[in-house]
């Protein structure tokens, strides 16, 4: 573990509460990633999750929240934040004139950056320049740290690892990566059904999950049409693989046992339904090379390569006889959407991704009743969704955050961003090299845009083994958080503190200190700011007293030495891991 910046003076004492914190996120789980308050708060009145047409007014004095809660509200919503005004916006505007802000802010375009950046490599093959896949990666990172659209980005990655993509597929174009991210962002506050049909019919998702140029059966060739796509849009994107109440639980047949959402004849069926569509601009040839397609606009159908025969559907429903590519797919995409799992199933996945890893069933509930009815009779409105996540009582009450079995652990990349947004990171070029973190044992054992598997880089239902396990609770973010990813993030985040910055050259971020530099003459004002504007206004008293003295064993003339020791214990403080 790299903590150059930790003077020896201070030392013993810190380097065994960064061992305890070690041994407390890896072994024993700090139980802290779970569910949290009764869910007995009454549901929304009706037309209560519809935006206002003007803004609203700020709120009085009495009802404005805490900072406690502002902050915790930010850290929900957003990539963290840049500097504690953030926080005091929310508070002084109130949450839902700040989600009316972030509703209406444009959205960043992930094509227009790889765009402005393809003359990076011109070449004589490549006059005009070409696309890599660093720039999709940057484009991302481009959103996160520097987007004024943060809700919009947030909420569009946490549906990328529902609707998950990954470049770990062979030749997954550039291009399609960040087409298929501006769709997400396009679609984070518009409507899960035109979600599902803009997925299904983008080039990445098709070529992901090899939808594209799936045909119809052919007998005498033994071919028959490709089931990965209709299975993972059953099992992953929408319904799961069992019946659901609408609090998330399962529907249990007269044995007791759970009830099956499909079998394998709805899968093929599906499989046929989805067949016949090529390359947006396949013109005649269904079979183009895939290096000649476009991989940025939807797919097109080819009536002659599409299943004409029956398709077995949900719920014993068969669409019968001879449709058009588009009418099938319309037929089965609106199925799987009236399907009433997918409210719960998707709402449970979207709290976790924001705020804690175990909804209270009155709390799924809630939000899954909001995605049936947004208040005007509209279903799968994302808006009123997120909206009613954010707002629900389970997410803003204190006293039930306070709950030992409350909250989530922050995403790797999620805490990276925080550091460098909160430090103002900034490159001369305008551009980050942020690229391959997926490492863990020096990096963060995530990367946007490349997790492993279409299950994502953690499965929503992941309990890890021990204490968490014991009590019935998940823990999705701790499948990726082992004692070598630990403390290889110990080691990236210690690395990061200590050179002050991330990449290298014209394009290296570089972090400003200045402000912490300025406090860090002070033990406590240092440990104070950063309770604020890390720890969520909620560092635990022991927290404080390791961070106070690890500073105060450093020479109080060498601040820089001081900031980096304090952010390299916050990096691994279970208090601040832990996003309560």
């Amino acid at each position: 573990m790299n903590q150059d910046s930790i003077h020896p003076t201070a030392g013993l004492r810190a380097q065994r509460w960064v061992q305890a914190a070690l041994l407390a996120l890896a072994i024993i789980g700090i139980a802290a990633c779970g569910s949290g308050g009764s869910g007995g708060s009454s549901p929304p009145p009706p037309g209560a999750n519809a935006l206002a047409a003007t803004r609203p007014a700020a709120p009085d004095a009495a009802s404005k929240p805490s900072f406690e809660d502002a902050a915790r509200f930010v850290a929900q919503a957003t990539f963290g934040a840049r500097s504690l005004d953030d926080i005091e916006y929310v508070r002084n505007n109130g949450y839902e004139a700040w989600l009316w802000d972030q509703f209406r802010a444009p959205a960043a375009s992930h094509m227009a950056y790889i765009n402005s950046q393809r003359a990076r490599e011109r070449s004589r093959d490549f006059p005009l320049g070409r696309y890599t896949e660093e720039m999709s990666y940057e484009a991302m990172w481009q959103q996160w740290l520097n987007g004024d659209d943060q809700l919009r980005a947030r909420v569009a990655f946490a549906l990328l690892q529902i609707l998950v993509i990954s470049n770990v597929s062979p030749e997954l174009r550039a291009e399609s990566m960040s087409s298929y991210m501006d769709m997400m962002n396009k679609n984070a506050f518009g409507n899960f059904r035109q979600l599902l049909e803009d997925v299904t019919l983008h080039p990445a998702m098709g070529y992901y999950l090899n939808m594209i140029q799936s045909e119809k059966e052919n007998t005498a060739k033994g071919t028959y049409p490709n089931e990965n796509y209709a299975r993972e849009i059953l099992q992953l994107f929408s319904i799961g693989l069992v019946k659901l109440n609408q609090d998330g639980s399962m529907k249990l047949d007269a044995n007791g046992l759970p009830e099956p959402t499909y079998n394998e004849a709805v899968v093929k069926g599906f499989a046929r339904a989805f067949t016949g569509w090529s390359f947006g601009n396949a013109g005649t040839n269904f079979y183009m090379g895939e290096n000649e397609g476009d991989w940025t606009q939807p797919m097109k159908a080819f009536p002659s390569k599409h299943e004409a025969g029956d398709k077995q559907l949900l719920d014993g429903f068969v669409l019968k006889g001879s449709t058009s590519p588009e009418a099938s797919m319309k037929t089965a995409l609106d199925q799987i959407f009236a399907h009433p799992n997918v409210g719960p199933f998707i709402s449970r996945q979207l709290i976790q991704r924001l705020v804690t890893s175990n909804p209270s069933p009155g709390y799924i509930s809630r939000v899954a009743g909001v995605f049936n009815d947004n208040g005007s009779g509209v279903r799968g409105d994302l808006k009123a969704v997120v909206r009613a996540i954010l707002v629900d009582a389970e997410a803003r009450d204190p006293s039930v955050s306070a709950s030992e079995t409350f909250g989530k652990q922050r995403e790797p990349v999620i805490r990276f961003a925080n550091f460098l947004r909160a430090t103002g990171a900034k490159s001369k070029s305008g551009i980050n090299q942020i690229h391959y973190l997926d490492s863990s044992d020096n990096g963060l054992g995530q990367s946007p845009l490349l997790s492993p598997t279409v299950f994502n880089f953690f499965s929503p239902s992941y309990a890890a083994p021990g204490p968490i396990a014991d009590r019935g609770l998940t823990s999705p973010e701790f499948q990726i958080t082992t004692e070598t990813s630990v403390v290889g993030s110990l080691n990236f985040f210690a690395s990061l503190f200590n050179s002050g910055g991330y990449g290298s050259g014209d394009h290296r971020l570089v972090m400003d200190y200045t402000g912490l530099r300025n406090l860090a003459g002070d033990a406590n004002a240092l440990a104070e700011h950063l309770n604020k504007l890390f720890y969520l206004g909620a560092m635990t008293p022991e927290t404080r007293t390791t961070l106070t003295t690890a500073i105060n064993g450093i020479d109080a003339n060498n601040r820089d030495a001081r900031v980096k020791a304090a952010l390299i214990l916050t990096a691994i403080a279970p208090d601040f891991v832990i996003q309560k």
